[in-house]
Order: structure tokens, then C-alpha cells, then sequence
């Protein structure tokens, strides 16, 4: 070659190296981040970088060896095929010397796999110390049988010397949207929730930002499901929360401000993103802006999250989770948290759908359940009629529940839907003996006063204490079983609000003097509640009050 050519040569093969490299270290860093993640798709697509960054280094070192010996393009591309052929040893032909062939792609790919297996040693003795630690804080602290113990609430042993079972690989978590227009906790709550090694154990339900729409995935012709993500260049969310909880949303619609109270369908331990399942309603304003308006790169407003209708697998041995409609939402983020910590234990999922076309997560919940072993589905089907549905048709009853569940009476149970079919299931659980205290639930409320609590309710003049909002500068006598919230609604101050019934946390505001009674305040945390704040839609005076509203 001609001094112009070798140099020409020089450079493309510098260039093609600084490439190889570049791969390299992106694929070792993808490599090791989906191996911690679990994320085999992502660690497959990694290790094809290396290969391809391994192949350019390669590439590159061959055209400088050429350069260097001074031998043939040709002499160099035989002994690079004998190589891959896996030919022996091959013999320079310029000089007549055997090479062993360890090429630098050889080195590196040896490099790697070293370094590959002693992060996996290492990982494997940092988790067995820590799930050591968690049962010996479980067996000591609550008197919980680690998991592989045989449960206490009817579920049958584990067989003798198991392990957790191996679920396989689970699949990734679709979007889930929640028709509520304030999913609310409303009866039998828990006081806390549990510490576990995967999910904080008070998450801070004070966050407020942004959010943006990664993705809207239609789920049924009526529902349809958005992917939330940091609004900035961030790997994952600004918050953390537990399975079961909800988040609020606020959205501008027409000039006005209205606030809503979402169930997070995805599973906590995907932080790069939350799920949001809504069903459109025809009247509903901001439903239909979701499920019509809304697309991917819009922002919203967001807090939270919110919500004591949480199960992380701590609280019981067993769980009965009941939803009807888009009520499945809460029940999806607890199914996929437990699946993909292999969670050994009966998990009964029953699911009262109208049709066959109105099935949310279908797809989802009979690959879950081909996965794990320890989840039993039933799906009860009302108006199956001119499909090919093959399972349970009707509504609810007592002979579906105590055939689904064996032992029911013994176990906890977590309900979510419409209200209609939560007053019935509620009455079913009665009929079969089970404990008040073992049923958890959370009603899908709507943003209005509840029927029959209309303006009528308030028409007679009101005696009760008088109640003073500071920054409106007005006041007025309340109603004995009048909320500041409805209060301030017929003065025309603008409270804002979602649930109405103590769990979203929109409608905190400022008590400055006076005593009030609140029947539920799960919204509130001690630091509220040492600074005065409560919540106007469940606050009922004792005497005077001021406000600052």
C-alpha cells in the first residue's frame, strides 16, 4: 500500500476500535443493570452489544496486525476463519511461528464472563444474608412463620424440604387504568403497613409534580390503561408505593380545576414507570379527557400516593382478593407484586365481570396464573350469551365463593368495585361466617355527594356552631351533620376534593381554632395532625371552628 493507504487504513481501523469499545462498555453496563433488574429481554439484547463490540474490536486489531507484520490482507483473513473454524493452531505464514490463538476478542470475552460470574456469587451471598435477617426480624418480632411454613389460615403445607417455587420468567406488567373517581377505603382499615426489603414501609404520600404519559394502551373498548413516568431525564419514579395504592391526578378541563383518584395497577417493583387504568364514562369529564384527549409526551399533575388498601404478603398467610369492573386494578398491583417475589402462598383472585368484550387484564391474569402456582383464578361471567365463554356464568354467590375458597371463613379478604356489587359480595361473606375485621375494602366513590344528600338534606336553617373561613372572609352556622366541605360548597369557597370520604388527602385544609371530629382521617399523617390539618369532607365542628379557606 502507498503511504496515503496505510494511513487511510490506520484511521478506519482506530475509529472502528474506539466503536467496539464504546459498545463494550454500554453492553457491560446494560449486562449488570438487567441482571440486578431480573429483566432477562434487556440482559439478551446487552449481551448481542458485546458480541457485536467485541466483533469491531476484533476487526480493527486484525487491520493494524497487518500493518504492524507487514503480511497480506490475505494471510491475516485465512488466520482469522481458522480461528472462528476452530481450526488449531494456526501458523503465521510470513514467518512460519505457531500463535496460540488468543485473540484480544478472546481476552475480553474471558474477562467478562470472570466478572459476570463473581457479581452473581456476590449478589447470591448478599441476598441470602438479607432474607436471613428478614425471617429472623419476622420470626422474632411477630410471630409469622417464614415463608415455606405451613399457613395458618387454611392453606395447605408446603411439601416437606421446598423451596419458594420457581415462577419462570413473569410477564412484564401492562397498563391498568382505574374507573374511580376516588377509589376510597372505607371500612376495616389497617393501621400501618409492614416493613419489607423490596418496598419502603411508610411510602411519602406528601410527593406533588409532574408525571409524564409513556404509553396508552386501550385494555377493553371502554377501558384503557396510561403509563406514567418521570417527568425529567430520570431512570425511575420520584416516589415509591406499596401494592394497593392510589394516586391523584389533576387535570384542567374547560377552564375548571377537578382533581381524581386513580388505582395503580403495576406492580411496585417496576420503577421506571406506574399504570393507571380508566374506564370512560359517558359523564364523565374527566374520564373521557383521558380515554379521548390524553397522548404520549402530555404531562400531569400528580400526587401521592395514597391509601391503606395495601397487601405486601406480611399481614396474612393467605389472601381472597374480590373486584368487580375495573375494581380489578388494586387487585392487579397485589397479584403482580406477590408473583414476582414468588410470595408461597394461596392467593385467590375472583373477578365478577359484565361480559367477555368488558374482561380487563385477561391475557395477563391467565399467563400469571400459569406461572404461579399459588394463584387461583376465578372469573364469573353475567351476560356471557352469544360468545364462546366456557366458564362460570351469573353473578357471585355463596356456592362460587366457598367452592373458590376453601376455608374462606379463616381467610383475609381484600373487595373492590362498584358499590352495588360490594353491599351484595358483603352480604355473601356474612352468609358464609366470615369475620368483619378479616374484610378489607375500597369503594369506587364518585365525586359528588352520595344519593339522597343532595341540597335537600341541608333545606331546614342551620343550628349548629358557626364556622369562620379566614382567607374567603366568610362564615356561616353549619348543619349538625354537615362536613366543612359541603359547608363551603354552599358559600361557594373552592375546597378542592376527589373522594369525599378521607383517603385521597385533597381536601386538607387548616383548623386555627376550635375542635373538630373526623370519622375516617387515613389521609392525614402525624405531622398533619400536630399542625392542625384535617379533612373538610369528613371535619364535623364540635363548636366554633375557623378555617383558612
Amino acid at each position: 500500500m502507498t503511504p496515503e493507504q496505510r494511513v487511510q487504513v490506520q484511521r478506519l481501523s482506530a475509529a472502528r476500535i474506539g466503536e467496539g469499545k464504546a459498545l463494550v462498555q454500554l453492553g457491560q453496563q446494560r449486562l449488570f443493570g438487567a441482571i440486578t433488574s431480573g429483566d432477562h429481554k434487556i440482559a439478551s439484547e446487552a449481551m448481542q452489544q458485546l458480541r457485536d463490540g467485541l466483533g469491531r474490536i476484533d476487526s480493527g486489531a486484525a487491520a493494524h496486525r497487518v500493518l504492524a507484520e507487514g503480511t497480506s490482507p490475505q494471510s491475516t483473513a485465512l488466520r482469522w476463519f481458522k480461528g472462528e473454524m476452530d481450526l488449531g493452531q494456526v501458523e503465521n505464514p510470513e514467518s512460519g511461528m505457531a500463535l496460540e490463538r488468543f485473540s484480544l476478542m478472546h481476552m475480553i470475552a474471558m474477562a467478562l464472563l470472570v466478572a459476570f460470574a463473581i457479581a452473581m456469587i456476590a449478589m447470591y451471598f448478599f441476598k441470602m444474608r438479607r432474607t436471613a435477617a428478614l425471617f429472623g426480624r419476622i420470626d422474632a418480632g411477630s410471630g409469622k412463620p417464614p415463608p415455606g411454613a405451613a399457613p395458618a389460615l387454611g392453606g395447605a403445607p408446603l411439601p416437606s424440604g421446598s423451596n419458594r417455587p420457581d415462577f419462570g420468567t413473569l410477564p412484564v406488567a401492562q397498563g391498568t387504568e382505574t374507573q374511580t373517581k376516588g377509589p376510597v377505603h372505607t371500612a376495616h382499615r389497617d393501621a400501618g403497613s409492614p416493613s419489607t426489603d423490596t418496598l419502603p414501609s411508610i411510602p411519602d404520600a406528601k410527593w406533588h409534580g409532574l408525571l409524564r404519559v409513556m404509553n396508552v394502551i386501550t385494555e377493553t373498548p371502554t377501558v384503557k390503561t396510561v403509563r406514567l413516568g418521570p417527568a425529567a431525564d430520570a431512570a425511575a419514579l420520584p416516589f415509591t408505593f406499596l401494592p394497593g395504592q392510589f394516586l391523584n391526578v389533576t387535570f384542567s378541563i374547560g377552564g375548571a380545576r377537578m382533581n381524581r383518584s386513580y388505582s395503580i395497577s403495576s406492580s411496585p417493583t417496576q420503577r421506571a414507570y406506574l399504570d393507571l387504568t380508566v374506564k370512560r364514562e359517558p359523564r364523565g369529564a374527566v374520564s373521557r379527557h383521558i380515554a379521548d384527549l390524553l397522548k404520549v409526551g402530555d404531562e400531569l399533575e400528580a400526587g401521592g400516593p395514597v391509601g391503606r388498601f395495601t397487601f405486601t404478603g406480611t399481614e396474612a398467610n393467605s389472601i381472597v382478593l374480590i373486584s368487580g369492573g375495573v375494581g380489578i386494578t388494586p387487585m392487579m398491583s397485589i397479584s403482580r407484586y406477590l408473583s414476582e417475589q414468588s410470595w408461597p402462598n394461596d392467593i385467590f383472585f375472583i373477578y365478577a365481570c359484565r361480559s367477555p368484550a368488558d374482561f380487563i387484564f385477561a391475557k395477563e391474569i391467565a399467563e400469571l396464573e400459569r406461572h404461579n402456582p399459588w394463584l387461583h383464578v376465578t372469573v364469573v361471567m353475567e351476560h356471557p350469551d352469544g360468545t364462546d365463554w366456557q366458564g362460570l356464568t351469573g353473578r357471585l354467590n355463596t356456592d362460587v365463593l366457598s367452592q373458590a375458597v376453601p376455608h374462606i371463613a379463616s381467610r383475609r379478604i381484600h373487595m373492590c368495585g362498584p358499590p352495588v356489587m360490594m353491599e351484595a359480595v358483603r352480604s355473601l361473606l356474612q352468609e358464609l361466617k366470615v369475620p368483619a375485621e378479616q374484610i378489607k375494602t375500597e369503594d369506587f366513590g364518585t365525586a359528588a355527594p352520595p344519593p339522597g344528600e343532595g341540597s335537600n338534606r341541608f333545606a331546614a336553617a342551620a343550628t349548629g356552631p358557626l364556622v369562620s373561613f379566614s382567607k374567603s372572609s366568610k362564615s356561616a352556622k353549619i348543619h349538625l351533620d354537615q362536613t366543612l366541605l359541603e359547608l363551603s360548597e354552599e358559600l361557594n369557597i373552592g375546597i378542592e376534593f376527589s373522594c369525599r370520604v378521607g383517603t385521597c388527602g385533597i381536601c386538607k385544609v387548616q383548623l386555627t381554632a376550635g375542635e373538630v371530629d373526623m370519622a375516617i382521617d387515613d389521609a392525614l399523617d402525624a405531622d398533619d395532625k400536630v399542625k392542625g390539618i384535617v379533612l373538610a369532607c369528613q371535619a364535623k365542628p364540635k363548636g366554633p371552628v375557623t378555617v383558612e379557606a
